[in-house]
C-alpha cells in the first residue's frame, strides 16, 4: 500500500499508510486531532535503482564520441539520440 500525505486546518503535516481507494477519506490529525485532507505531493527524489545512465549521461557520451579534439562533429550528425 502506497504513503499519502494529509494536511489539516491547523498546518500540520503528516503520512498515512492506505489503500488508493481510501486515500481520498478524511483522516485524524496524528498531533492536534482535526480532520486532514488528502494532499497531493510530488516526490523530488528519482529513484535510479543503480543505474547511473540518464537520458542526459547518454546523450553526452554520445556527442563527445562524435566529436575531435578541437570539439567539432566529426560528421553531420547532430549528437541527439
Amino acid at each position: 500500500m502506497p504513503i499519502y500525505n494529509y494536511k489539516c486546518k491547523n498546518g500540520h503535516i503528516f503520512e498515512k499508510l492506505c489503500s488508493i481507494k481510501d486515500r481520498k477519506e478524511p483522516k485524524e490529525c496524528i498531533e492536534c486531532g482535526e480532520i486532514a485532507k488528502f494532499e497531493f505531493t510530488v516526490n523530488k527524489v528519482k529513484p535510479h535503482f543503480g543505474n547511473i545512465d540518464t537520458q542526459w549521461n547518454m546523450r553526452e557520451r554520445k556527442r563527445l564520441s562524435e566529436t575531435n579534439k578541437k570539439g567539432k562533429y566529426r560528421n553531420k550528425f547532430s549528437g541527439h539520440i
